[in-house]
């Protein structure tokens, strides 16, 4: 991690930071109303505080203060719609029932929590193009090798896949809170996960070969268990 590096931020490190905010803030309302009892809604509180949740927003306060953050057009269209639905079917948000479609409500949702984040951290939205599709075609390729049967499991990750394809192409950092994903690709793309020097996130590198180029990057992955964390055969595609 240094000044010049950029990052590709997944959507359910976003997921993490909705969560904690949700959480946090009607503990200060609670406070503001009630200080006399501020150590016991404050205990009661962090019980539930997920530990995860406060190392994806510590590192992305960290790292993505210089407007060097960004997601996908894929994740700001698909994957942040369908985290949001995740919290509104879970009853951590709501939405109104009157007048217009439950999507385009989703969608009203989606751009709002996002407009905080580009306040709260400078997360920018980053263009994809045919290069990005060539390397996701490039892992793709790696897995048709292992048989029928790795092959579908990353067809079945297609938007996965597609993410870090795009951030080996752009040289960019990936950030995420998924195992699956990274376990799946350890060995053939993934390799060398161990502890970062930073509570709660692991480090690994990305590697890939495509049409004569060399492409490396390094995936950041929060996680509560990164001190002893391993990927067992079980959980690699191949």
């Amino acid at each position: 991690m240094g000044n010049n590096e950029y990052y590709l931020v997944d959507a359910n490190v976003l997921f993490d930071v909705v969560r904690l905010v949700l959480m946090v803030n009607p503990l200060f309302e609670t406070v503001l109303g009630s200080p006399g009892d501020i150590e016991a809604i404050l205990m009661s509180v962090v019980n539930k505080i997920n530990k995860r949740w406060i190392a994806s927003f510590a590192f992305l306060s960290r790292e993505c203060r210089r407007g060097n953050c960004f997601i996908t057009e894929y994740t700001q269209r698909i994957e942040l719609p369908r985290v949001f639905t995740k919290l509104l079917l879970s009853g951590d948000l709501s939405i109104t029932r009157v007048g217009g479609s439950l999507f385009n409500k989703v969608e009203r949702l989606t751009e709002e929590w996002f407009r905080r984040a580009q306040s709260l951290f400078g997360i920018g939205v980053l263009g994809m193009d045919y290069s990005d599709y060539e390397v996701a075609r490039g892992i793709v390729r790696v897995y048709e090798k292992c048989g029928s049967r790795p092959l579908k499991r990353v067809l079945d990750n297609a938007m996965d896949v597609l993410l870090v394809a795009t951030a080996l192409n752009r040289g960019y950092n990936l950030v995420t809170t998924d195992k699956r994903l990274v376990c799946g690709l350890a060995n053939q793309v993934v390799t060398g996960l161990a502890q970062a020097p930073m509570g709660g996130v692991c480090q690994a590198d990305a590697g890939l070969g495509v049409g004569g180029r060399a492409l490396s990057t390094r995936v950041y992955l929060i996680h509560e268990q990164c001190g002893s964390l391993q990927c067992t055969r079980r959980e690699r595609w191949c």
